[in-house]
């Protein structure tokens, strides 16, 4: 008890104990760290004794920026000090529904709101309360809401549908199991012969699994415990040996299976090198049960819905109703497009199916994704691929020849994804469709077929799932043509424009009436709208299926072929633009030098920027009544907002004009604050809490140190994609998420290892990760490549609206210039270096001021005082005669003549190109590739002289971290603990007992740890040497050069070993007060040398 924490223990009559802590922080933040202490030290008892432990009240902080409206931002060292209590103490937010604003300061204007009071659980606490929920009550005359928590009664139990698991190929009899039912006899279509033997099949697998053995790993390893027990008495029976040997597998393959069967329901597929992390997996699905259970709906008719059988109900209403089609047209005016596909791209659309394309799409399919109705997934497919694949290539084949869909292969099951915390109306949930598989593969190959014709079918405007085009790239445009919205030159106007429910109520009629205009053939179209329109079905809530029916309208999100037709329906929505500004009916905003962007579409998100005329904002409100009368698709005028230039007048007038509400910049657009301004650290804070979000306090209480890595290692390469959106995340903010990482990894302790050594590849002495700072650069770099390319509307812009016909390469910087494009400039030098010109006719190259000779110009080689500067505009087309390169005509030298020959030209009609080529790659294809970008960049150290040692192949992960850990020296031992300043109740080794503990001692002074390196030597290797420092003993392990080179392995992985078992018993007598004999380690090394051996 403190005065900022009472902890109550509660224990019920049936014995049934938890912890509860009732909070009231101070108003002072450092008068605070006595409350995150005693939270950490109450959640470290009640992990420890294994007890729920709930904590709740007013904790006067905030956890992330979001969670305060109004006045001064929090300062990041508040939320930096409840974040790194969260994460030392494993404890994590229950759902919070109900008045989530628990503060606010009841001022009529200067309004200030918090998310101050809460309540935390332990992992215990959501194992056993996975449905408790955090209800704020009316604040009625305070300015504090209560908080209650419900244990919300968990739905009557009812069969949950197959579902296969990827971890059944570890049981007896599986493989036959599967082979039977595989091998039904079926008589009909293919694809209900397909189906029937799935069906066979999963009634098989049921079967076989009632009949499996109920053992549980829990059961197995006591038995296995108690065998070692026994045979400590008798070492040398070599019966118990083989008993233990056989057991020990038992264990080992149920350990695997449920790690993998876990992992397949977490969805964790970053987690690929790190150590078994079962718990963490469970945690994981606890918690995405628990923040997408549906609790309560607010109900057609306005009244809140908690009974289970309503909100079913009310789930199977609402979406039979929203998938149905009632009022749009089925005759359409005749369409204008201004891209037909040709009849060669039909051929190609409809060519005969090759087994490789399907293979492939197989091949690289998640094995943990979501299965749809009949229960198999991706997982399934590929394991059985060898069986399967003549009936799944003759079942897709009979579709694309008779355009009909079984229809049980289309049912779809809808798995409702909260879009916000505490969502109560269906209308907040995003319907995400679980397809069958084998429909997916169908939809997979037709979305590949379509890739190359939505080139060219596609406006430049459009940027979403089309191959080439980057979102980068149109994330920078918006930022390049709101820069200047309030300088001079007439008023401007920002529209962001908001589509309620796209997917779901697309016009089916209006996609195929659209698709034949574009010049799809009939036969496509029909395959088109057999897989639209002839999906039936059911709504999961809490993984059941209820429901069942069928549709008239929408467009699946899930379906692999929707977000293709979605683009497809958005280009008419480009056409009715480009119409209305042909025919000056809307005026958009535009230079003289710069090409007409009138709008930017990337998916549903739409950006129209135009000169906010009264009759521009109405024929704008027109083209989107057209748009949405033939296509469905409707604007969401309370989400939709227009933002004015300053010069602008009457702004609420022209706003009522276009009918949506008036808005202020900065707006987010594509995940990235839109604003005149460089954005600014307080604008990338939704960065912060992304980063932050990912890596909570509960998750690292569940993971190892290799698991922390890899989840680390998964947010970079996340944030990294959002970088790439916009190289003007500032530095502040990369260094806070760069902190938030190397604190998780850490578990919120002390910094072993410096983050920068961290980042360094394992070759150099690091773990692999990479650095954000370094991510930053080579975003840059990509961007410039990109803008080089030119062939998108973004570097066609900023083409036109910088250079204006100067050469890149010698073009000066000037502060009129955005920040993206100096960043690009400077960027060149690097350039440079990692780019080779591919010459081919040689006219789009200029002779002197190009760097095409080996990163080179000829003015940098030949200098400005040289006559050939008057040559200057001239191409190398101009010295290259029938595909060879002709110096000599231009009084080049002859070395210089030499050195130009030496430039391959690839005689074709095509343009040159640059391609990528960095110092030390083979150029290949040319094509950009980051990793290499970001090695340019980087900083580079010297090779580790242990890596074989550290990374040896077959060495567990949780051994390669220990021997990382003791190459660097930087293992937590009591000599380094008492340099950190942690108080250590004994230096001495808890292993001999007689020297202080340090890190040379431990391993190979103490005579304990040395008998363990010692014994395995004599036995393994042949002998022992008078080493006593591990890298004396490796280079022992590298003198015998008389061995071979599997003995060298061999005796580093049993050092490895040795090292982390020492470690191992080390902290096993520490912490939990056990030991293990000297013959029970050996034994462990053993048994642990056996698994990883070849």
């Amino acid at each position: 008890m403190s005065d900022q924490l009472v902890a109550i223990s509660f224990t019920n009559k049936g014995g049934f104990r938890f912890l509860l802590g009732a909070v009231y922080g101070h108003n002072d933040r450092r008068r605070r760290e006595t409350l995150w202490q005693d939270i950490i030290r109450l959640s470290s008892l009640a992990m420890h004794r294994h007890l729920p432990l709930l904590i709740m009240g007013d904790f006067n902080a905030t956890l992330y920026r979001g969670e305060k409206l109004g006045g001064r931002p929090v300062p990041d060292q508040i939320l930096s000090d409840f974040q790194s209590c969260l994460l030392q103490s494993g404890l994590r937010d229950l759902e919070r529904i109900g008045h989530i604003w628990t503060w606010h300061n009841k001022a009529v204007v200067s309004r200030v709101a918090c998310q101050l009071d809460r309540a935390l659980g332990n992992s215990d606490w959501f194992r056993l309360f996975p449905s408790s929920v955090a209800e704020g009550l009316p604040a009625g005359t305070s300015d504090h809401s209560p908080i209650l928590v419900r244990f919300v009664e968990s739905p009557s139990w009812r069969a949950r549908p197959f579902r296969y698991d990827n971890s059944w190929f570890l049981s007896a009899g599986y493989e036959e199991t599967v082979a039977g039912g595989l091998g039904q006899v079926a008589v009909g279509t293919a694809q209900f012969c397909m189906v029937h033997r799935l069906k066979k099949t999963k009634r098989a697998i049921r079967d076989w699994v009632r009949a499996l053995s109920r053992t549980s790993l829990q059961e197995k390893e006591a038995e296995l415990r108690d065998l070692q027990s026994e045979l400590q008495g008798d070492m040398m029976s070599g019966e118990m040996a083989a008993r233990e040997k056989k057991l020990a597998a038992e264990v080992n393959t149920l350990r695997l299976q449920q790690e993998i069967s876990a992992a397949q329901r977490a969805k964790c597929s970053w987690l690929k090198d790190g150590d078994r992390c079962t718990k963490f997996f469970y945690d994981v699905i606890r918690a995405r049960q628990h923040r997408n259970r549906i609790q309560r709906l607010i109900g057609r008719d306005g009244r809140l819905v908690t009974d289970q059988v309503a909100i079913q109900e009310e789930a199977v209403r609402f979406y039979s109703e929203l998938y149905h089609q009632t009022d749009y047209p089925s005759v359409f005016p005749q369409l204008i497009t201004k891209t037909l596909i040709t009849e060669y791209g039909n051929s190609l659309l409809m060519a005969p199916i090759r087994m490789a394309e399907v293979e492939a799409i197989v091949m690289q399919a998640d094995a943990s994704k979501a299965p749809g109705p009949d229960g198999f997934s991706s997982g399934f497919y590929k394991r059985h691929w060898g069986i399967l694949k003549v009936q799944v290539l003759e079942a897709v084949q009979e579709f694309f020849d008779t355009g009909k869909l079984l229809k049980e292969l289309n049912h779809t099951f809808l798995t409702l994804v909260p879009k916000k915390e505490g969502a109560t109306s269906l209308a907040d949930f995003r319907p995400i469709a679980c397809c069958n598989y084998l429909y997916k593969i169908i939809t997979h190959l037709m979305c590949r077929r379509m890739e190359d014709a939505m080139q060219g079918l596609v406006s430049r405007n459009q940027a979403a799932f089309i191959k080439g085009r980057s979102i980068a790239e149109h994330s920078l445009l918006a930022h390049e043509l709101i820069r200047e919205f309030h300088k001079p030159g007439g008023m401007k106007a920002c529209v962001k424009l908001d589509l309620r429910k796209a997917y779901d109520t697309v016009n089916r009629d209006f996609l195929c009436h659209l698709m034949g205009a574009m010049g799809f053939s009939e036969t496509w179209v029909d395959r088109v709208r057999e897989c639209i329109t002839s999906p039936t079905f059911s709504v999961l809530i809490h993984g059941i299926p209820y429901g069942f029916f069928g549709s008239s309208r929408g467009l699946r999100q899930g379906d692999p072929l929707s977000p293709y037709l979605f683009t497809l329906v958005m280009e008419y929505f480009t056409c009715l633009m480009d119409i209305a500004v042909h025919r000056k009916r809307i005026v958009p905003i535009y230079s003289r030098v710069s090409p007409v962007v009138s709008h930017l579409i990337y998916a549903d998100d739409l950006l129209v920027l135009l000169r906010p005329s009264m009759r521009g904002m109405r024929e704008l409100a027109a083209v989107m009544e057209e748009f949405g009368q033939l296509s469905g698709l409707r604007l969401n005028r309370d989400k939709s907002k227009v933002y004015f230039s300053n010069s602008c007048t009457l702004k609420e007038e022209r706003a009522l004009e276009l009918g949506v509400e008036k808005g202020d910049l900065p707006v987010k657009y594509l995940g990235v604050p839109l604003s005149v301004n460089y954005a600014k650290d307080r604008d990338c804070q939704s960065l912060v809490d992304f980063a932050q979000r990912r890596v909570e306090g509960w998750q690292a209480a569940g993971l190892s140190f290799g698991g922390r890595i890899e989840l680390v290692r998964s947010v970079i390469s996340a944030i990294a994609l959002f970088l790439l959106q916009s190289i003007m995340v500032p530095l502040a903010t990369i260094r806070k998420i760069e902190g938030i990482c190397a604190k998780f990894i850490w578990h919120g302790g002390i910094h072993a290892i410096s983050w920068e050594q961290l980042c360094r590849p394992r070759k150099e002495g690091g773990v692999g990760l990479r650095s954000l700072v370094s991510v930053r650069e080579a975003a840059g770099i990509k961007l410039a490549w990109r803008f080089l390319q030119g062939d998108s509307l973004w570097s066609a812009w900023m083409t036109s609206r910088y250079l204006r016909g100067r050469n890149f390469w010698v073009c000066e910087i000037d502060n009129n210039y955005s920040v993206s494009f100096k960043h690009i400039l400077r960027n060149r030098p690097v350039l440079r270096t990692a780019m080779r010109r591919r010459m081919r006719e040689g006219g789009e190259t200029d002779l002197w001021l190009d760097p095409w000779i080996s990163g080179q110009s000829l003015l940098e080689i030949l200098g400005p005082q040289r006559d050939g500067v008057a040559y200057r505009g001239l191409t190398c087309k101009h010295i290259i005669r029938g595909g060879v390169w002709r110096p000599e005509e231009y009084r080049f030298t002859a070395p210089l003549g030499e050195e130009i020959r030496r430039v391959r030209i690839t005689p074709t009609a095509l343009s040159d190109v640059w391609i990528w080529a960095p110092p030390g790659r083979s150029e290949g294809a040319g094509e950009f590739r980051f990793s290499s970008c970001y090695d340019l960049v980087r900083p580079h150290f010297d090779d580790m002289e242990e890596y074989d040692f550290v990374w040896g192949k077959g060495l567990a992960r949780k051994m390669q971290l220990s021997a990382y850990k003791l190459v660097l020296g930087r293992l937590l031992t009591r000599d380094r603990l008492l340099r950190f300043g942690v108080s250590v109740p004994d230096p001495k080794c808890v292993l001999c007992e007689t020297d202080n503990e340090s890190i040379g001692h431990l391993f190979f002074q103490c005579h304990v740890a040395w008998s363990i390196w010692a014994e395995q030597s004599r036995r393994h290797l042949g002998g022992v040497g008078r080493e006593r420092d591990f890298r004396e003993i490796l280079k022992w392990i590298g003198d015998c050069r008389g061995k071979e080179q599997s003995w060298a392995r061999r005796a580093r992985l049993r050092l490895a070993a040795s090292v982390w078992h020492v470690w191992r018993e080390r902290n096993r007598r520490i912490y939990e007060g056990l030991s293990t004999p000297l013959v029970g380690i050996l034994h462990n090394i053993e048994s642990d040398v056996l698994v990883m051996s070849p």
